[in-house]
């Protein structure tokens, strides 16, 4: 029997052996934690909410610009049966970054967003969105649930079901702007973005129609897509990011060696600089074999779902070329861990890790160039 099962054993273990690796493993040299090789923080903290014990791990993490000087942290923490979560508040100033203020109101899942004048957005699925203060000092839960479709701002926001939505202005209250049909991709200050069946069609927030394209598919085929500035859009298929006019005309088109998940991308205020944050599952050696191993045994059924690993990438959306480069690996987690934000400007990204806020300063002109020749690809 020994001798029967030894020629398939061996066939499958070099079937395996011949799968590649996924691509970021082989593109990446990235260590535990590490950045562009030029870059180093120009100023970092430790929050104060790490647990001591070696066994805690990172449950959830959100960060946001609230304003060019001011950063939301939101963390939990798992150690074991506990959890502990809280929201940071701390201020870049000086060179330097200082906390200011906090709160215990915080959960895994929950995201932070700016919402104007230096105030935060709690938004959590099937739970009440909450407005913060700019110091934390007042919290008021919103009278309608927000969807995370909402401009980079945070001025306007949207009320989501799927084939229609709504859009309010965020003051001290949601304000009605409109309602309409179709499925939303996204919303910024001036435009909305929505795909209707093969078309998608982009309007000011009041409805004049500014332009429209066809899609390939009726759903689900760009990842994401959203305004870039004012007068261009994004569309990320997870292949590649195109950058393109509000008629689908491609301006620019590129690879920037990245995952692909909902909600791992957000811009400077003017969309110069895109960030693409997105977790990963690294295995490599024997680990990866094995792996290979069990994925062709169950036909593909049955892999890896946890992620064990983190990178972050912002790019020049005019020139194509990449501005930033970061990685960190850690300890598998079913969490979608996003770590990182930039600033209104461009001009600084922010990473919370290992316990600690760091923040780094993009350099003016970006080097390694991302952009795939328009002559070589059709739209």
């Amino acid at each position: 029997m020994r001798k029967q099962m030894r020629g398939p054993v061996f066939v499958l273990l070099g079937f395996a052996l011949s799968l590649p690796a996924k691509a970021h493993s082989q593109e990446s040299s990235i260590g535990p934690e590490s950045a562009s090789p030029h870059l180093q923080p120009v100023a970092s903290l430790t929050l104060s909410e790490t647990p001591q014990s070696s066994q805690a791990d990172v449950a959830w993490v959100s960060v946001a610009f609230t304003s060019e000087t001011s950063i939301a942290v939101g963390t939990c923490f798992r150690n074991f049966m506990n959890q502990k979560c809280s929201v940071v508040l701390v201020r870049w100033n000086g060179g330097t970054l200082q906390p200011f203020a906090q709160t215990p109101q915080f959960d895994s899942g929950v995201s932070l967003h700016p919402a104007g004048e230096g105030r935060i957005l709690e938004i959590k699925s099937l739970t009440p969105t909450v407005l913060f203060s700019s110091d934390l000092s007042t919290v008021q839960n919103l009278s309608k649930p927000v969807s995370r479709f909402l401009s980079p701002s945070g001025k306007t926001v949207a009320e989501w079901a799927r084939g229609s939505w709504k859009l309010y202005l965020l003051s001290d209250r949601l304000e009605l702007l409109r309602e309409g049909t179709g499925d939303l991709q996204s919303v910024s200050d001036e435009v909305v973005l929505i795909q209707d069946r093969k078309v998608m069609r982009v309007e000011t927030l009041d409805g004049k129609q500014l332009g429209s394209f066809s899609v390939p598919s009726a759903e689900g085929y760009y990842a994401s897509a959203g305004p870039v500035g004012n007068d261009k859009l994004y569309l990320d298929d997870c292949n590649s990011v195109r950058i393109v006019d509000f008629n689908g005309r491609t301006l620019l088109k590129m690879r920037p060696r990245k995952g692909c998940s909902f909600g791992d991308t957000s811009s400077s205020a003017d969309g110069r600089r895109m960030l693409f944050d997105f977790t990963d599952h690294k295995a490599s050696g024997l680990k990866h074999v094995l792996e290979s191993i069990q994925t062709v045994t169950t036909l593909g059924m049955m892999g890896p779902e946890d992620v064990n690993g983190e990178e972050v990438r912002v790019f020049d959306t005019v020139t194509g070329k990449v501005c930033f480069n970061w990685g960190s690996s850690f300890r598998a987690t079913y969490s979608q861990v996003r770590s990182a934000a930039i600033s209104p400007s461009g001009e600084f990204v922010v990473i919370a890790a290992k316990g600690t806020l760091a923040i780094y300063r993009l350099p003016a002109d970006c080097d390694e160039s991302a952009a795939v020749p328009l002559s070589n690809h059709r739209h």
